[in-house]
C-alpha cells in the first residue's frame, strides 16, 4: 500500500565538498563521492541506490559540482532532465540544500525530503530502510527535522556530533526490537577537536552526526528564513526560476555572491526544531585513509603487484602494474596513484590537509 507521505517524498543526495584527506586518490577532478577507496563501489552510486529503494527515480535529485555529469556514465543511475542539479561552486551543504529545497518546492511545495550526503558507505541496506522510513514518519507527522544519530564508538575529529536530550516517544508501529531511538536535541557540533570529542564520547550522550536528515519543505523554508535570512532570500530568487531555461544563469550569480558555510552551522545548531533519530544501519565514513583500513584491514602484501618482507599492518592502494615492495616496516599507509605517493604512520592520515597546504606553497598545484 502507498502511502500519502510517499507520493511527496523526495531524495535529495549531496555529492559536493572539497576535502582531498583521499590524496593522492581524491583529486579535484576526482572528487570524493566518485572514489570507491574500498572496492565497494564508488560511494555516490550507492547513495543513489539507496535512494531508489525508498522512492523512484523521478523523486531523486542530485546535487553535484561541475563534475557531475560522470555520475551518467556506465548507466548507473536512471537519468531524468530534472534530477541533476549542477552547482557552479562549491559554497558548503547549506547552499547545496538550498537549492535542491528551491528546485523541489516548484515540482511539490508538500514535499518532504530526504537529504543524504554521498560520502559514506551503508553496509545493511534494509536496516537503512527501516530508518528512514521511520524517521520520514515522524518527519511528515510532526513540527520537526530529524538527524539521523550514529552511535560514536570512539573519538572522531571528521565527524559532527549530536548531543541527546530526552527521548520521545516514536510513531506506531514502532522500530521492531526497539533498535530506533528518538531524542530531543541539547546541541549539535559541527566538528570537534580530538580533546572535545574524547569528553563526547566518555559522556555518553553524544551520538555522531550522519549527515542524513529529513524534513518537510514547509518547515525547512521556515527555518531557513529565521537562522539564515540572506541565503533564503536567494532561495526564493532560486525558486522563482526553478525548472526554467533561466536557472542555470541565476544560480552562478547567486553562488558567486555565497560565503560557504555548512547546514549544521547555518541552521542546524541554532534551530530548536531539530531531533535526533538514531538506529543501527552499519554506517561508515571513509573520509581518511585511517578509515578505510578501518573498514577494509590491511591485506599483508597478498595482492597481485604487492610483497612484503616482516612487515605488519601495512596498507597500500596503487594503480594496476605497478609493483610496490616493503621490507620491515609497520603500521604504514602506502598509496601510489602514478603521479604521485604519499607514504604516512597509521593514524596520522588525518594530517593530510596539512600536507596539501605545503604542496600548494612549493607550486606542486598540479597534483592537487
Amino acid at each position: 500500500m502507498t502511502h500519502h507521505t510517499d507520493n511527496h517524498l523526495y531524495a535529495v543526495i549531496i555529492a559536493g565538498g572539497e576535502t582531498r584527506e583521499l590524496w593522492p586518490l581524491e583529486r579535484s577532478a576526482n572528487p570524493l563521492p566518485f572514489l570507491d577507496p574500498a572496492g565497494m563501489g564508488s560511494m555516490l552510486l550507492g547513495a543513489l541506490h539507496r535512494a531508489g529503494r525508498i522512492v523512484p527515480s523521478e523523486h531523486i535529485v542530485l546535487v553535484a559540482g561541475p563534475h557531475a555529469g560522470r555520475v551518467l556514465e556506465g548507466g548507473g543511475w536512471l537519468y531524468r532532465e530534472h534530477n541533476l542539479l549542477v552547482e557552479p561552486l562549491w559554497r558548503g551543504t547549506a547552499a547545496s540544500i538550498a537549492l535542491a529545497t528551491a528546485h523541489v518546492r516548484k515540482l511539490d511545495p508538500e514535499a518532504v525530503l530526504l537529504v543524504i550526503p554521498a560520502d559514506h558507505f551503508v553496509p545493511d541496506e534494509e536496516a537503512w530502510d527501516k530508518v528512514m522510513r521511520l524517521a520520514v514518519a515522524v518527519a511528515s507527522g510532526r513540527e520537526v527535522m530529524v538527524a539521523v544519530g550514529i552511535e560514536a564508538l570512539r573519538p572522531e575529529t571528521g565527524c559532527g556530533y549530536i548531543q541527546k536530550g530526552a527521548e520521545l516517544p516514536l510513531p506506531e508501529p514502532q522500530a521492531p526490537q526497539g533498535s530506533c531511538h528518538l531524542y530531543a536535541v541539547r546541541t549539535v557540533v559541527e566538528r570537534a577537536d580530538y580533546a572535545t570529542a574524547v569528553d563526547f564520547i566518555s559522556s555518553g550522550d553524544f551520538c555522531w552526526n550522519s549527515g542524513i536528515f529529513i524534513t518537510r519543505v514547509a518547515l525547512l523554508l521556515h527555518e531557513f528564513s529565521r537562522w539564515c535570512p540572506e541565503l533564503y532570500r536567494d532561495l526564493l530568487s532560486l525558486s522563482e526560476v526553478a525548472r526554467t531555461r533561466d536557472f542555470g544563469r541565476v544560480s552562478a550569480e547567486v553562488y558567486a555572491l555565497l560565503h560557504r558555510q555548512s547546514i549544521e552551522s547555518c541552521l542546524m545548531e541554532k534551530s530548536k526544531k531539530v531531533v535526533v533519530m538514531t538506529g543501527e544501519f552499519g554506517w561508515v565514513t571513509l573520509r581518511t585513509w585511517d578509515d578505510v583500513i578501518r573498514l577494509q584491514g590491511t591485506s599483508g602484501g597478498d595482492e597481485d603487484g604487492v610483497a612484503m618482507l616482516e612487515c605488519e599492518g601495512v596498507f597500500v592502494r596503487k594503480p594496476p602494474g605497478r609493483v610496490i615492495c616493503c621490507i620491515g616496516v609497520s603500521g604504514l599507509i602506502v598509496v601510489d596513484t602514478g603521479d604521485a605517493l604519499l607514504i604516512c604512520a597509521r593514524g596520522e592520515a588525518g594530517r593530510v590537509p596539512g600536507l596539501l597546504e605545503e604542496l600548494k606553497r612549493r607550486g606542486m598545484d598540479g597534483v592537487l
